[in-house]
């Protein structure tokens, strides 16, 4: 007999042994050991972790809603016009087209994700990039830089004209009965680049260019590229901006149409008040507090003509006739002095007052009225920083030239995305570019080539949550730009 561990061998025949083990009760339940139990979800939960990468021949896209976008310019034609305007900057017929050099210059604005041009070399790699926007030959870093570089020898002002028929296009689309312009002037901080020609000090104390800007409706209307120590009226250009742009408002919308130019201090001349009369256009200007204002300062506030209130904040406001000694006997104005006194119910004491001066009578505009033009200039700023989001602040090139048609470049992509933003995709005329490539252009899309036509697909919902498919139709309608 040999010993086993689960019984004797007698006769060749396995005998089994009582179990040591305690007897369990009748009525209890075997169950599963955690350990085994935590094993089997383990299992489980990895069948659905990524843990090999690989390479697909689809061609896929991460930005598949500019398809839209890039209907919609080649709608308005204004690519083609570009490389009409500026034929000179390409000498040889080597190379890419002009046409499709400024359309991926402009889907590089609106895209918005970098602002280097070393982006370009990258993007000539993107396939999809390619496909999107139609363009046999990608424009490459170098190749923007020799266009950039070779503006010197054409005259970047004849950018200007396009910006306003953009401007008159989407005028004529909204149709408004009364047009309000906002002529202001921004700061491009490019404190540290002293390389760069053009860069001066500011009036802000910071190193950078100063362009003049005419704005309606988040858009621009007309700009123009400066440096940075030339002031808000350098060389009479606002005055210029104001001559040319109010005849063709007039001229789309009847004579009868009231313009209004809101403007901020640095705007405050007689020479530009004397263009608003003669063009008959009415201002409003938010004006200097000279010596001669301290008698409406120490004025009681129980004798104040009349109080303005805005949310928690309380103004109190005196009327009286404003002109300079060096002025004309005729360009008396109506004038409001503003004191805060109040906000959040907390008295304001030591602040300092505003002057609001305007050649609007009383009769067609209140004070409150008035007052609330002035206020809402704020909205505008909102402009200029959208804009700063397409152009980018700081300038790629150390000519003066060049980057005067990258800037210029930037606002006409920033008005050709304003345009697609409200008429064509639907989103409000308030909404920041950056939500707009966050909801619409950042949209994952797989274009397939068959039967020698492309064709862009995206997921179902998006379809439906985006309205992809009313947006794709309304792009494909042309935009006409206005003949000046």
């Amino acid at each position: 007999m040999y010993k086993s561990f689960t019984g004797w061998v007698k006769s060749g025949v396995w005998v089994k042994l009582a179990s040591t083990k305690k007897p369990q009760p009748k009525n209890h339940v075997l169950t599963m050991p955690k350990k085994i139990k935590k094993t089997r979800k383990s299992k489980k939960e990895c069948r659905r972790k990524i843990k090999k990468i690989g390479i697909t021949t689809n061609c896929l896209s991460s930005q598949a809603g500019l398809a839209p976008f890039v209907n919609f310019i080649n709608g308005t034609g204004i690519c083609d016009e570009l490389a009409q305007v500026f034929k000179d900057l390409r000498k040889s017929k080597k190379g890419i087209e002009l046409e499709e050099a400024f359309l991926q210059l402009v889907l590089f604005f609106a895209d918005g994700r970098e602002s280097s041009l070393n982006t370009f070399d990258t993007l000539k790699e993107n396939e999809a990039w390619q496909k999107l926007l139609g363009c046999e030959v990608a424009l490459g870093t170098a190749a923007l830089k020799r266009i950039l570089h070779k503006a010197y020898t054409v005259d970047v002002e004849m950018i200007r004209p396009l910006i306003r028929r953009v401007f008159l296009s989407a005028l004529k689309a909204k149709n408004p009965n009364k047009v309000i312009l906002f002529l202001d002037s921004s700061v491009y901080d490019n404190d540290g680049a002293k390389c760069r020609a053009g860069v001066k000090c500011t009036y802000k104390k910071k190193e950078g260019y100063h362009p003049i800007n005419l704005i309606w409706d988040g858009m621009y209307i007309d700009t123009y590229f400066q440096s940075g120590h030339c002031s808000t009226n350098h060389d009479g250009v606002a005055i210029e901006m104001l001559q040319e742009i109010v005849p063709m408002i007039r001229e789309n919308l009847g004579e009868d149409i009231q313009v209004i130019v809101r403007m901020d201090g640095g705007y405050y001349d007689q020479k530009i008040f004397a263009a608003c009369d003669a063009l008959k256009i009415n201002f409003i200007c938010a004006g200097k507090r000279y010596s001669d204002h301290k008698i409406h300062a120490n004025t009681k506030l129980e004798n104040f003509d009349g109080v303005y209130r805005k949310k928690a904040c309380t103004w109190h406001y005196l009327t009286f006739q404003e002109r300079r000694k060096s002025w004309p006997k005729e360009m008396a104005y109506r004038a409001l002095f503003l004191r805060p006194t109040e906000e959040n119910g907390e008295a304001l004491l030591g602040l300092e007052s505003r002057i609001i001066l305007t050649n609007l009578d009383v009769k067609s505009c209140s004070d409150q009225e008035i007052i609330d033009y002035d206020h809402s200039r704020g909205a505008n700023e909102l402009t200029h920083r959208a804009a700063k989001d397409f152009a980018s602040e700081r300038m790629p090139c150390l000519d003066f030239h060049a980057n005067s048609l990258w800037y210029s470049m930037g606002i006409v992509s920033f008005n050709l995305f304003q345009i697609f933003k409200r008429n064509i995709a639907g989103f409000s005329w308030n909404c920041y570019p950056t939500t707009v490539r966050r909801k619409l252009f950042d949209l994952a899309g797989k274009i397939i080539n068959k039967g020698r036509s492309l064709t862009l697909k995206i997921t179902p919902w998006k379809m439906r949550e985006l309205k992809f498919d009313q947006i794709w139709e309304k792009s494909l309608t042309p935009w006409v730009l206005p003949v000046l």
